[in-house]
């Protein structure tokens, strides 16, 4: 629908951490410790320290196997940013990728103090 918020305005994840995921039928949430919310609900992308990559369509009935777990708790240590992509670095060298898309339909939105509720 809409790229991302700015650069700028998504560093203030960096620090934090992820402290709860929600799969819900066509999408996933994601709490952090500082109360932020993203919610997924296009596709996400999560890469182990090993260089494996897990994709998820976040269409429940279909997904393949996710260990999202592996993420909770861990410190982010970076946020890039492109128009379609959002990529949080976790401190043990792994990360998570949410995809969105341009089109008619929302990919996900964000809900944070710095960006108030950003549909993208």
């Amino acid at each position: 629908m809409r790229p991302f918020p700015s650069a700028e305005d998504l560093q203030s994840f960096v620090g934090d951490a992820i402290v709860q995921i929600r799969l819900d039928p066509y999408g996933v949430q994601f709490s952090f410790e500082s109360s932020r919310r993203l919610v997924a609900e296009f596709a996400i992308e999560q890469m182990e320290p090993t260089g494996k990559i897990w994709s998820y369509g976040c269409q429940a009935a279909d997904g393949p196997p996710l260990i999202l777990h592996h993420l909770l708790y861990r410190r982010i240590v970076s946020v890039e940013r492109e128009d379609l992509r959002l990529t949080f670095r976790i401190e043990d060298g792994s990360a998570l990728a949410v995809l969105a898309e341009v089109g008619p339909y929302e990919s996900g939105h964000i809900e944070a103090p710095e960006t108030g509720f950003v549909v993208f």
